[in-house]
């Protein structure tokens, strides 16, 4: 995946205008390695939405609630559902229909038994004795056959269980709510309902000008100073993603490292410098 858009893009080459070329911060002599302008983004942003549609009948959350993955966002009207899973329930709980037909196998089986002494004794004939063993296979049938339709009235209610749960929006990570899209009673069709930004970890997007491409390398560790200060002057940032193309027009390549905040102190959107203390610029 790479790490520039148009917007980005534009950024960055008008800095490298304004610059000189390259969107390089040069700092003072007395720090050592290359620093870069850079933006703090939140690490994932997901647009939540139904899989069904419907109509909403509770919005649970609202802008800048804090959720954690499996929480539970809103609910779409669902009575419907609802009934049809408690009909299913009774269905699958139902054993009378099992039970009957083992009754009638275990009456088979005597009756079998019974023929069978008598035919043993030449009293019954081989006809009556086939009946019995043919009545007592289909009773063995007819309980098969009921264990079978609990078995798929068991499949019908977890398919009903599973599609109720389709009429539940539930949050899809550990994320802040940014915007509220819809209100109860408002009609849900394949467009967003809330939208969710993950701010732990956060995403440092850095362009680097292609002379440098080898010099930084993922899993390497750089420091980034945010432009608002909420705590600290600098913070420790790991090299995530480097990309395997140069864009040709601004002759760079995006970086992408990411900074732990588990307490969300870091606000995410503003400007940053990375400083990377092992890579040197090149003419």
């Amino acid at each position: 995946m790479s790490c520039k858009s148009p917007a980005n893009i534009g950024f960055w080459s008008l800095i490298a205008l304004l610059g000189g070329g390259s969107p390089v911060l040069w700092a003072q002599q007395a720090e050592p390695g290359l620093a870069l302008n850079c933006r703090i983004e939140p690490y994932m942003q997901v647009e939540v939405s139904s899989a069904v549609e419907g109509v909403i009948a509770q919005m649970l959350v609202d802008k800048n609630a804090v959720v954690k993955k499996g929480d539970t966002l809103a609910k779409l009207e669902s009575g419907l559902e609802a009934a049809t899973v408690d009909l299913r329930r009774v269905q699958a709980s139902l054993e009378s229909d099992i039970s009957s037909q083992q009754l009638a196998l275990e009456f088979a089986e005597r009756a079998l038994k019974r023929v069978e002494d008598l035919y043993g004794k030449k009293v019954a004939s081989f006809a009556e004795l086939d009946k019995a063993k043919t009545e007592h296979a289909l009773a063995l049938q007819r309980l098969e056959q009921a264990k079978d339709r609990q078995r798929q009235a068991e499949l019908e209610l977890k398919r009903a269980v599973e599609n109720l749960k389709r009429y539940t929006i539930v949050s899809p990570v550990d994320a802040v709510v940014t915007e509220r899209y819809k209100q109860p009673g408002e009609h849900v069709d394949n467009e967003p309902v809330m939208r969710l930004v993950q701010l732990d970890p956060l995403r440092v997007e850095v362009y680097a000008p292609a002379n440098l491409y080898g010099q930084i390398r993922e899993g390497s560790s750089a420091r980034v100073k945010p432009d608002i200060n909420s705590g600290q002057e600098f913070y420790t940032a790991q090299v995530s993603l480097v990309d395997r193309v140069i864009d040709g027009p601004s002759n760079t390549f995006g970086v992408r490292l990411t900074i732990p905040n588990p307490e969300q102190a870091l606000p995410s959107g503003q400007r940053c410098t990375v400083r990377f203390a092992s890579v040197q610029a090149t003419p």
